[in-house]
């Protein structure tokens, strides 16, 4: 079936074998929001902000008898600090999840990074959807064919040739039954020759091929004589 993709395949394999991940991209939380920021950009404007912050200060130093100034320092400058702190560990954690993907954090941007997963989702979904649609149509298949064949086993109780054709399939079957109970090997086209040979063998199993070969030219003349003289007897 060339609709069978091996995303089809691995979608059945952690449905039957590894249940407890079925549902693995619901661990996946804001990958699609993720794909939509740029980390770059974000790390520039906590750049700009401390910069703004640094020129608030040298500001302030200028006029500290500026209650405003005062009071933009006190409420904010916490808030920057912890804002940095937050890039700080989103830069951290990025980088780690790149590098155990096996990728370079400074050549793969969370704009390339996160749209892969993104992609992966949404394609494994719609893989479950197609395999759950494709065992409902052959269950159903299935069914229909168990329907016509017992309608043609009802068809075929009726028709006079039914009998006898159950009566040949319980003569196969008995027979398959003595062939499996018999252990003795059945050997086509016997004569007395090869029986005779195969007993002598048997008893006599260290005899030389050249005896052996005698053994049986004797046999075989023995035979001929015997057809000889019956026939002349005849005469």
């Amino acid at each position: 079936d060339r609709k069978q993709t091996l995303l089809h395949y691995i979608s059945n394999v952690v449905k039957e074998k590894y249940q407890q991940v079925t549902l693995f991209y619901n661990e996946l939380h804001y990958v699609e929001k993720a794909a939509a920021v740029s980390l770059e950009n974000v790390l520039l404007d906590v750049k700009e902000l401390q910069r703004g912050m640094d020129l608030t200060k040298r500001e302030y130093t200028m006029h500290d008898h500026n209650t405003l100034l005062k009071e933009f320092l006190l409420h904010n400058e916490g808030k920057l600090k912890k804002l940095q702190e937050d890039a700080k560990i989103a830069q951290d954690a990025f980088d780690d999840v790149v590098k155990y993907f096996g990728e370079n954090p400074k050549t793969t941007p969370p704009s390339v990074f996160f749209p892969v997963f993104v992609r992966f989702v949404k394609a494994y979904k719609q893989a479950e959807e197609e395999n759950e649609l494709r065992k409902k149509q052959e269950q159903a298949l299935m069914e229909k064919l168990l329907e016509q064949e017992a309608l043609m086993e009802q068809q075929d109780a009726k028709s006079p040739s039914h009998k006898s054709k159950r009566q040949q399939q319980e003569l196969i079957a008995e027979l398959r039954r003595r062939q499996v109970k018999d252990n003795r090997h059945v050997y086509e086209g016997k004569d007395g020759a090869i029986e005779d040979i195969i007993t002598d063998l048997r008893n006599q199993p260290y005899r030389r091929a050249d005896a052996v070969r005698r053994s049986v030219r004797r046999r075989f003349d023995d035979q001929n004589l015997r057809s000889v003289n019956g026939a002349e007897i005849t005469m």
